[in-house]
């Protein structure tokens, strides 16, 4: 065994390390969060891709649908799709998950979810797509940026 005064700092170390490494580990999504949200990000870039603006609107949160108007979403979405081009490429880079994002965001789960994208026009894009837990249960958009 070790000596007392080891044990204590062992002790000390242990705990200074939860403190540090629990809110992390606590953060992390279970795999059925994972798994439905990324069916939903999924399905958006399957209508977005094929040029179903309207129909992705249809199929985004509440939350979305109340700060960006149908006709705004398409009008946007058409300009900036038309001159990435057409779509060749995504990969999942790197995913976010939070209970609360920013101020006058409604609480709730959010995925955020990164990919690198090439597109016929543009082949250096980061698409970022950020899913919501609504209070049905279901998954859906709630923010779409590419850059």
């Amino acid at each position: 065994m070790f000596p007392r005064k080891y044990r204590v700092h062992i002790f000390l170390t242990i705990i200074a390390l939860v403190i540090i490494f629990y809110p992390v580990l606590s953060r992390k999504p279970d795999q059925q969060r994972i798994d439905a949200s990324t069916v939903a990000a999924t399905g958006f870039f399957e209508l977005v891709d094929a040029g179903q603006y309207a129909q992705s609107w249809e199929n985004c949160a509440a939350y979305l649908k109340s700060e960006v108007p149908k006709e705004e979403w398409i009008t946007k979405l058409s300009a900036v799709r038309s001159a990435a081009g057409q779509f060749l490429e995504r990969k999942q880079k790197d995913y976010t998950y939070t209970r609360n994002m920013n101020e006058g965001i409604p609480d709730g789960e959010y995925m955020v979810y990164y990919f690198d994208s090439k597109f016929q026009n543009k082949e250096d894009l980061t698409e970022t797509v950020t899913v919501m837990l609504e209070s049905d249960n279901v998954w859906r958009v709630a923010g779409y940026f590419i850059e």
